[in-house]
């Protein structure tokens, strides 16, 4: 326990104008035991304590220079959070103080475990670590407590898993990975792991390319997302950057000139690109883009493929197709996007859809 006692006896001692020598006959002690009190060498006894609080007319308190922390759970949650983003490796003795207080906190125990785990991993100090993983299965039991959505018994796994990869124990680090793998949240990391430690490079691909292929439709969804964000916020600077940096990446991803899933949303994102393109003024964009989205549209609508093979990278995959909640049709989908625009829009795509050129 950390106190300020030395600095506060010399400091009352001075304000009373007295030397070390009046203190001590004051007390009844010798001038080196007020020295040594002072340079932190020793500790006054309870009862000189007492007798030196009285005499400087303050508190016990005041004299040891000790304020009391605040132990309720939530408080001790967030400082063993915070010690864990500020290093504070002595926190360690009081993230186990918080443990033996509340050992069924699942708050108390996956913040340790963290704390353990961030220490572990700076150092590669083995005892941490292992007891990150302690903690971690510790926790695991009292999930049901746990409020943070983005936390489930997976998530904890997970974490478990890059402890045990940083002990060298691949293949604990792999078996926790594959038979936790829920909604292929870890593809992207049993991929690499199995390749760093030359593992089957098939097998690898096989985690590796489903991930890419979740990745990419994740993209998409968060990318339609920011566009109604842009829309609401009115934001059209936004929006017409975005759909110029999302446009050519898709484009990018096309192994061939042949349709695939990829056309259909490169069509959407013409189409969204067009509503911030009019929304700024810009009509002759605007006109550019729809008419873009109206010939891809159609393009894909007359031989459809939804197939993952058609895509760079991807050789073959267990998730072979793609789906999307826009439209039976590419066209359907770009109506989708512009049904509520303004009028004014709307009768331009009508009117774009219904040349010929």
């Amino acid at each position: 326990m950390d106190t300020n006692i030395a600095e506060n006896i010399r400091s009352y001692r001075k304000l009373c104008g007295m030397t070390q020598e009046q203190l001590a006959e004051v007390l009844g002690v010798s001038v080196g035991a007020v020295y040594k009190w002072e340079s932190r060498t020793s500790l006054p006894e309870l009862q000189l304590i007492m007798e030196m609080a009285d005499f400087f007319e303050v508190s016990v308190d005041a004299l040891l220079g000790y304020k009391m922390k605040d132990n309720r759970l939530s408080v001790t949650v967030e400082r063993l959070w915070k010690a864990s983003g500020d290093r504070d490796y002595d926190a360690v003795t009081d993230a186990e103080k918080a443990i033996r207080k509340y050992p069924h906190s699942f708050d108390v125990l996956y913040a340790a475990a963290n704390l353990y785990y961030t220490f572990g991993a700076d150092t590669r100090k083995e005892s941490w670590l292992q007891r990150a993983i302690e903690l971690l299965d510790s926790a695991r039991l009292l999930v049901s407590q746990c409020t943070d959505p983005r936390v489930n018994e997976s998530v904890i796994f997970g974490r478990m898993a890059e402890m045990y990869e940083l002990l060298g124990e691949t293949d604990k680090a792999l078996e926790l990975l594959k038979t936790n793998n829920a909604a292929a949240i870890f593809n992207d990391i049993i991929g690499i792991t199995l390749l760093s430690h030359g593992k089957d490079p098939e097998e690898a691909n096989g985690y590796l390319e489903d991930g890419f292929l979740r990745a990419i439709s994740s993209l998409i969804r968060c990318v339609l997302g920011y566009v109604m964000l842009f829309d609401v916020r009115n934001d059209n600077a936004s929006g017409i950057e975005m759909m110029r940096w999302i446009i050519p990446l898709l484009e990018g991803l096309k192994k061939t000139d042949e349709p695939n899933f990829l056309d259909k949303m490169i069509a959407v994102c013409n189409a969204c690109l067009a509503i911030f393109l009019f929304k700024s003024g810009n009509w002759k964009e605007t006109e550019d883009s729809l008419k873009k989205a109206r010939d891809l549209a159609r393009t894909f609508d007359a031989a459809p493929n939804y197939g993952a093979e058609r895509l760079k990278f991807v050789r073959g995959s267990q998730w072979s197709s793609a789906h999307d909640s826009l439209g039976k049709t590419a066209m359907d989908a770009v109506e989708f996007v512009l049904h509520d625009k303004d009028p004014e829009l709307r009768n331009l795509w009508a009117e774009i859809c219904a040349r010929k050129d």
